[in-house]
């Protein structure tokens, strides 16, 4: 355990100053918002809930790290697989850790700041399951977001990471244009993040989760660099 705490210590201090940057980045928009909001009436005004924007953490721990924390642990003289699996643990401590913020701060929104806000929660339903099944819900997306980010940055080297980019960046616009592969798109989004069984929805996206890390760490013991 001492081994992973050094793992999420070592990357909060090299990610803090992003980390930071988001959050001042939506504190500034809040005050500006603020500042709008004495001259205008922005009562009626809805804006994205400040919990939803704090994610972009998430996609920068998934991006960032597999390219810069990977070289700096390894030439360190961690190995391969002490590197990669003490990043799931990272991944997994952020995403569990901004679905609890994510699950209770749209309660203080209402409640006491009487924010109108647009959330992630409320569009995707997760929030008909309950507080723990919305936690569930959403860990189960973030680590399944996390993993295919970190997976497909960790085979930049590699052909098959090339043409898993080509693969991602065509399929969804090819088959949302063609009308008989349109319907299983829509199928495959509405299974992954509109499914009224918190079972199925929870189990679908950890299968992708486990397909992504099965692929990050294909990419990853075959890195040199």
């Amino acid at each position: 355990m001492g081994t992973l705490a050094v793992h999420l210590k070592a990357t909060y201090l090299q990610l803090r100053i992003y980390i930071w940057a988001v959050i001042i980045f939506i504190l500034l928009g809040r005050l500006a918002e603020f500042i709008v909001g004495l001259f205008t009436d922005s009562s009626q005004n809805t804006v994205l809930s400040d919990g939803n924007l704090l994610l972009l953490i998430l996609l920068i721990f998934a991006i960032v790290l597999p390219l810069s924390y990977y070289k700096r642990i390894v030439h360190l003289g961690a190995s391969r697989a002490q590197y990669f699996w003490g990043l799931q643990f990272v991944h997994i401590a952020w995403a569990a850790a901004l679905a609890i913020f994510n699950t209770l701060w749209p309660m203080l929104e209402v409640t006491v700041l009487h924010k109108n806000t647009v959330n992630l929660i409320e569009a995707f339903h997760w929030n008909e399951f309950g507080m723990a099944g919305s936690f569930l819900y959403q860990t189960a997306f973030y680590l399944m977001a996390m993993a295919l980010l970190s997976m497909l940055i960790s085979g930049y080297y590699h052909l098959a990471g090339w043409l898993l980019w080509a693969l991602f960046i065509v399929a969804i616009p090819t088959g949302t244009a063609i009308p008989s592969l349109r319907v299983h798109v829509v199928s495959f989004f509405e299974a992954l993040l509109f499914n009224s069984s918190l079972l199925a929805g929870v189990g679908f996206n950890l299968v992708l989760f486990f397909i992504f890390v099965a692929g990050g760490w294909f990419f990853t013991r075959g890195r040199t660099h």
